[in-house]
């Protein structure tokens, strides 16, 4: 007896170029990745000038989630996702959506650089978020859309010029009347007050700390990647 293969993505496919009228499964694919996926508003972004939050990153093999590890807060997906809740006035359903890091598939999820940068985060469905991580073509939509957003450009790639395509076609979520900075500051939760502890982006007033050598040392990081800050209008 021959053996079937029993998988769901050519389903998933079948329902999408049906429904966007499309032979073309990355077409079909990134209609659908347009459509449904969160980016946290530009403006927010600028006043954290393409910086991370705090200073973590994502647990390895070995270590104690939750702890401090030569100097980095480790953890699992709590601290990319507490920051970008606090980053929207909008509310996530947490079942059926996944948070995405848009560069991740070369280790930076072990980089306190990535790991909690509004500009390296976006929230897609569950359904799809899989290709964030596995479609190439998505990877690069979203590294595109990043990039049309924020100007973030970590790696000083030329993005050439059909990424202002995108500008009317990335959702974006609504976000806080509050700086985030000063959101933040008010925020009590145990695991976040220790990984602000091991280094934070804002002062007491919610300004980029200019003195914490960590904040200088992140801003360094990005000067060499190329990475641009653009300014909401």
């Amino acid at each position: 007896m021959t053996r079937r293969l029993i998988e769901g993505e050519d389903f998933l496919f079948q329902i999408l170029r049906a429904h966007y009228k499309t032979e073309e499964k990355n077409t079909a694919l990134a209609s659908a990745v347009l459509e449904s996926c969160y980016f946290i508003d530009p403006a927010v972004v600028a006043t954290t000038q393409c910086l991370p939050i705090v200073r973590s990153r994502r647990v390895k093999e070995g270590e104690k989630k939750n702890s401090l590890v030569n100097g980095d807060f480790v953890s699992d997906n709590f601290p990319p996702d507490y920051i970008f809740r606090a980053a929207m006035a909008d509310e996530r359903h947490s079942g059926s959506t996944w948070l995405c890091h848009i560069y991740s598939k070369d280790g930076e999820s072990g980089s306190s650089f990535f790991y909690t940068n509004l500009a390296n985060l976006c929230l897609m469905p569950a359904f799809l978020a899989k290709f964030a991580d596995t479609n190439g073509f998505i990877v690069d939509l979203l590294k595109r859309c990043s990039y049309e957003l924020y100007g973030f450009n970590p790696y000083a790639r030329d993005f050439g010029k059909t990424v202002s395509e995108l500008k009317d076609k990335i959702q974006i979520a609504r976000r806080r009347d509050e700086p985030i900075g000063q959101y933040l500051n008010r925020m009590k939760e145990k695991r976040f007050l220790q990984a602000k502890a091991a280094g934070f982006l804002f002062d007491v007033e919610g300004n980029i700390n200019e003195v914490s050598s960590w904040v200088q040392e992140m801003k360094g990081r990005m000067a060499c990647g190329g990475a641009s800050v653009r300014r909401a209008s």
